[in-house]
């Protein structure tokens, strides 16, 4: 009989801080569920923002494809190429709980009015809410529990106090959330989900996505995770490299440190990233909770898991908050699978490709192929490429090189040496980058991959035309 897939992603959750083998805080959940599968040290997403890393998630396609390089409003049509659907087609049980963010969060409404489009990707049931920020004005299950327990009114105007001055300093203010803890995204998420866990089929395969909204700010996490590691020795956010200020005005990274500015002090970061260490420790308990539900199945054995991030978090790196770069912290992203049963642990340190794990992942699965295959396929791998706006992202071994619309670089680090992304080797002029025969390499293989990316039979749908 085919297996299960149990399919765990989270909201900027940054790599680096989602390493079991190289825990920045204990994370038992994780580290656990690294012990019986294999790690991707250093996947890469394919996009450091939400819509675009999320409808690849679901399509396999690559942002270019779609049309959709950046955040923005974007309805999904429900034919979509979507790797669910693949599996509901062959026979699995389908639910997503969580977010999905492949319709707009922009303008009031109620999400439960898109089922027949999540039906349509492939959905047999669907549980879905917003991300915190949209769920000021987006109504679904969550907000009508907050209804029913008379706190929707005042949440919604806390969060309306957060973030109604824009990037100002009340939008990163640490403080606890005032729901109750059973109330709490993240949480209530997981009850939705453990109550399903023990609905699903036991005999015909079947996938659950559960899709949690953390650790995305606000920075609220409740007692009794809040506060524990205000004392912490946490790494320190990198510096703001000075090689930025010499990139092109269009360059998205300078356009990113403009805009920050230097609204961020220190003490803000050190706030920020304690918080975001207590709120890592909350998703951790939730993702210990389902694989004890998982073990309590009676085909525990033949289901498999998978755990993952849409994107990161920059948490002052470069005197930045959350995404929108092509820096480390916002393109790493966590990866760790378990297959049904088990395996002896294995750890990859070279760079892989989201987007292009789960489609293969998925693949495989309904193929009923075991966990060697995708193992294989990611020891062949070159690297990985992130899209963001019109630039694009290269990584092969700790080389980063980063292309502009017409494929011309714009910035190159070497992790190796530089893992703080300190040195632009454009502008150093060192030598490995002109006589390097892996950076030769890279360049050739970013010039391919812009040939190719740039024909007009590339792209599957533009996508941001529906918005």
């Amino acid at each position: 009989m085919a297996c299960n897939l149990l399919l765990v992603t989270f909201d900027q959750w940054r790599g680096d801080w989602g390493n079991p083998w190289k825990p920045v805080i204990p994370l038992p959940g994780l580290e656990r569920l690294a012990r019986q599968g294999w790690t991707a040290e250093r996947c890469y997403t394919s996009s450091p923002q939400c819509v675009p890393a999320r409808l690849s998630w679901l399509t396999g396609l690559a942002p270019s494809q779609l049309g959709v390089t950046r955040n923005q409003p974007v309805w999904l049509p429900p034919d979509a190429p979507s790797l669910v659907r693949e599996l509901q087609e062959h026979g699995w049980w389908t639910e997503l709980v969580g977010k999905s963010h492949w319709t707009p969060h922009n303008e009031p409404r109620d999400l439960r009015a898109d089922a027949a489009r999540l039906h349509g990707l492939g959905f047999d049931r669907v549980l879905e809410i917003a991300g915190p920020r949209a769920l000021r004005r987006i109504d679904c299950a969550l907000t009508d529990a907050w209804r029913e327990a008379g706190v929707l009114e005042s949440q919604r105007a806390a969060l309306d106090a957060l973030y109604r001055q824009g990037q100002e300093p009340s939008a990163w203010q640490v403080q606890p959330t005032t729901l109750p803890n059973a109330l709490y995204p993240d949480i209530w998420l997981t009850d939705q989900a453990l109550d399903r866990l023990e609905c699903l089929p036991e005999h015909e395969p079947w996938l659950l996505w559960v899709s949690l909204v953390g650790p995305h700010e606000p920075f609220d996490t409740p007692s009794p995770w809040h506060g524990r590691n205000h004392w912490s020795r946490l790494p320190a956010a990198t510096q703001q490299p000075a090689w930025i200020q010499d990139l092109p005005e269009q360059a998205e990274l300078r356009q990113l440190i403009e805009r920050w500015g230097e609204r961020l002090t220190v003490d803000d970061v050190r706030a920020c990233r304690a918080d975001y260490a207590d709120r890592l420790q909350l998703l951790d308990t939730q993702l210990q909770r389902l694989l004890r539900a998982v073990e309590c199945r009676k085909d525990a054995a033949r289901t498999a898991i998978a755990v993952t991030a849409d994107h990161g978090e920059l948490l002052g790196d470069a005197g930045c908050l959350y995404k929108g770069a092509l820096l480390e912290g916002a393109v790493h992203v966590p990866w760790i699978y378990r297959p049904p049963g088990g395996s002896e642990p294995r750890r990859y340190r070279h760079p892989l490709p989201l987007t292009e794990l789960l489609s293969k992942l998925m693949k495989q699965l309904k193929a009923g192929s075991g966990a060697d295959g995708l193992q294989q396929w990611a020891q062949r791998q070159p690297g990985a490429v992130v899209e963001f706006g019109a630039e694009r992202l290269l990584v092969s071994g700790k080389r980063k090189l980063v292309v502009d619309a017409e494929g011309h670089p714009l910035w190159a680090v070497d992790l190796r040496r530089d893992p703080e992304e300190q040195h632009n080797l454009l502008q150093d002029g060192r030598k490995p980058w002109h006589q390097s025969l892996g950076w030769w390499n890279l360049r050739r293989w970013a010039q391919r991959i812009h040939h190719e990316r740039s024909r007009p039979d590339w792209c599957w749908r533009h996508l941001a035309a529906d918005s």
